[in-house]
């Protein structure tokens, strides 16, 4: 999610710098995609913009750009830089001490594994968030002196999809349909109907974006979605390879902790080759079983009944869920009956050369 959240971020600084206006940076774009900028209609309560659907504003004349600087994003951003500095600190030397541990042959307990694990998805989140914004307490707001319903009028956009209620704000036209690459927007998909929340309002505009609603206006990138591929077998390979090194108090648990975590790798591959799958034959299951025109696994799942969603979603999450759990219970009550040797500190003088 982070990495399509940067990728929509570093779209909209195109988009922008299109229209001519270069002083829109990824900070700008992070910005608006958390719902930090709102439009304020004549004829309803102001609502949020992201970056597309502002740059889209912005083009057909319906608002003014923003004057917000790069020092006013800066100023919102509660996080301190040098708190950021100092948990990398403490983050290189954890991985410092873990790797003498592992030269001294002095083991691991679970909690440290799920640890590193926790440190390698910490590396990747300060990557693609250095330029966002964190909880900011402000929003911005544009007066528009226009109706909402105006907002659509100077393109060409289809009478029937003016007609149909929006799910978030009035603008939601403007974002594309989820791309077919993106790995991230079946699985909240899915999450979401299981769980029985689906984020979005009929009756007015929603007051803010939800984190997980990120649609790069590019669409996804193959790069990135090997990426994020790549890191996902990486972060459950990496507890899966620490299982033959690091110490259970029964071997139960040690077949628990694989069995866990080698069932979260197989969930993620059939996840990965159901949504290529799905979306070759959706179409032609959209109109002889559905009726409808379908091109993507969310046309088809939006159009069936709740007990078909949770039926084919519903094995996922909660396999998800419980594995994760399992990892996560394991890491704390293997504590209770370690061998000495997980208690020992690193030697660090066996490192220095003797003269």
């Amino acid at each position: 999610m982070t990495a399509e959240q940067w990728l929509s971020a570093r779209q909209s600084v195109r988009a922008f710098a299109q229209l001519g206006h270069s002083e829109w940076t990824t900070r700008h774009g992070f910005f608006a995609d958390m719902g930090g900028i709102l439009v304020a209609p004549k004829d309803c309560s102001p609502f949020p913009v992201d970056g597309q659907q502002l740059a889209y504003l912005v083009k057909n004349k319906l608002v003014t750009m923003p004057d917000i600087s790069v020092d006013d994003l800066k100023a919102m951003d509660k996080a301190d830089r040098l708190a950021r500095f100092v948990t990398l600190i403490q983050m290189g030397w954890y991985c410092l001490n873990s790797i003498a541990r592992g030269i001294q042959q002095l083991g691991f307990c679970t909690l440290e594994v799920t640890t590193l694990a926790f440190i390698l998805c910490t590396l990747h989140t300060f990557f693609f968030w250095y330029n966002k914004p964190l909880d900011p307490a402000t929003q911005r707001t544009i007066p528009m002196e226009a109706d909402a319903k105006v907002t659509w009028q100077p393109l060409s956009v289809q009478t029937s999809a003016m007609s149909k209620p929006y799910t978030v704000t009035p603008l939601d036209f403007v974002k594309p349909k989820p791309d077919t690459k993106s790995l991230i927007t079946p699985f909240w998909f899915g999450f979401n109907h299981v769980l029985g929340h689906v984020y979005g309002v009929t009756e007015g505009p929603a007051p803010t974006l939800p984190n997980s609603r990120i649609l790069p206006q590019d669409g996804v990138t193959a790069t990135l979605s090997a990426f994020n591929l790549l890191f996902q077998f990486l972060y459950y390979g990496l507890y899966i390879g620490f299982a033959w090194i690091a110490a259970y108090p029964s071997n139960v648990e040690w077949y628990m902790w694989v069995a866990a975590n080698a069932a979260n790798i197989g969930l993620i591959g059939l996840y990965v080759l159901a949504i290529p799958i799905g979306t070759y034959f959706a179409p032609s299951f959209g109109r002889r079983v559905l009726n409808i025109e379908a091109t993507t696994v969310l046309d088809i799942g939006a159009a069936l009944p709740q007990w078909i969603k949770h039926l084919m979603y519903g094995p996922f999450v909660l396999g998800y869920i419980i594995a994760r759990s399992a990892v996560l219970v394991e890491s704390i009550i293997s504590l209770r009956a370690l061998p000495a040797v997980v208690y020992q500190e690193v030697d660090w003088s066996a490192f220095l050369l003797h003269l």
